[in-house]
């Protein structure tokens, strides 16, 4: 109370990473700067003060394989989705894994797709209509754009 408005609802991509350094500032200490932290305090956008989220592009891992990655071009504001494996949803058409208890990571559970499906966010939140070249002037922009920082997020990361 006093530090945060009461029912603040941020419309901005966030990830679990997240918490962690939003509590600590909460609690006015310091999070650790001898190790990379991939999270970003949320405090700036639960105040007001800041608008957009710190980060640029979010990656979706399934155990350790990279099923997805997302890109908040700061730029032009448009919120990329690229999916480069999705797992086979139960029932078919469902969105999710009912029954199964998990959904699967790999193996014969999953659809690799390849080109990988990309999507729009800010024009089609719930992912119902892929992007093609055809379609998407940028597809072939954003989709490399995706591959490359994929790649970079995969290698070990120094400070």
């Amino acid at each position: 109370p006093g530090v945060l408005p009461a029912g603040r609802v941020i419309g901005e991509p966030t990830s679990l990473m997240d918490v962690f350094p939003t509590v600590v500032q909460l609690v006015g200490g310091e999070v650790p700067q001898d190790r990379v932290i991939d999270g970003h305090s949320l405090v700036p956008l639960l105040q007001g003060a800041e608008a957009r989220s710190a980060h640029e592009f979010l990656f979706h891992y399934c155990g350790q394989h990279l099923h997805a990655a997302r890109w908040h071009q700061k730029d032009s504001g448009s919120v990329w989705k690229v999916h480069y494996t999705t797992p086979q949803f139960h029932p078919e058409g469902a969105g999710a894994c009912y029954g199964r208890g998990v959904c699967p990571c790999s193996g014969e559970g999953v659809t690799h797709h390849r080109p990988p499906l990309l999507f729009d966010l800010s024009r089609d939140p719930s992912e119902a209509r892929p992007l093609t070249p055809d379609s998407e002037p940028l597809y072939h922009a954003v989709i490399a754009r995706g591959h490359l920082l994929a790649e970079l997020n995969l290698k070990p990361k120094r400070r």
